[in-house]
């Protein structure tokens, strides 16, 4: 029995091992949806004391980094329950300007900003003064990074829309909050 179990769970390892390695981005497209935009109101404003009961600074992510994201949407989500925008953040400097960059937009698109890298708190509260009237929330957790990287979503900042796409360039005509959900 145990030898059928084992072999099994071998053969579930290689089959999702196998499917995240393919050259192809897979469509992740299933009922599931971040709920840490639920939890943005318990953090919110830079001078409040503390970032949360149980977060541990530094906040590392092993599956995402800085960079480009070369495709210009990639499919995260499955639009029908994402109910706002989410914008993906670290403490780096790429985050920092592009978060300058879109600042405007990411208030009219009513963005939660998720920091998943911080080396203190200081840090995630530099963030969360530059992110102004935005909601902002750590990413203690990581579901959200694994669902990123197994849509081949491995850098940040990126936004995801409620059409459920990851994206960098957030400027394109016609993205406006809730369009996903009207047509």
């Amino acid at each position: 029995m145990h030898r059928n179990l084992t072999l099994v769970f071998f053969a579930a390892t290689t089959l999702i091992s196998s499917s995240v390695n393919a050259q192809t981005a897979p469509v992740v497209l299933d009922d599931s949806v971040p709920a840490v935009s639920y939890y943005s109101a318990l953090i919110s404003g830079a001078d409040q004391p503390g970032v949360g009961a149980g977060i541990q600074f530094p906040l590392t992510s092993n599956l995402l980094q800085p960079g480009v994201l070369k495709p210009s949407a990639v499919p995260v989500f499955n639009p029908k329950w994402m109910t706002q925008t989410l914008a993906i953040v670290g403490d780096d400097k790429g985050s920092e300007e592009w978060l300058k960059l879109h600042q405007a937009r990411l208030l009219s698109l009513q963005a939660t900003v998720i920091v998943v890298s911080a080396a203190s708190e200081k840090r995630f509260k530099d963030i969360q003064r530059q992110a102004n009237a935005l909601p902002i929330v750590p990413d203690s957790g990581h579901w959200l990074q694994n669902r990123l990287a197994a849509a081949r979503v491995t850098v940040y900042p990126v936004l995801i829309g409620l059409d459920g796409q990851a994206r960098q360039i957030i400027f394109s005509e016609g993205f406006e909050r809730g369009e996903a959900h009207e047509k």
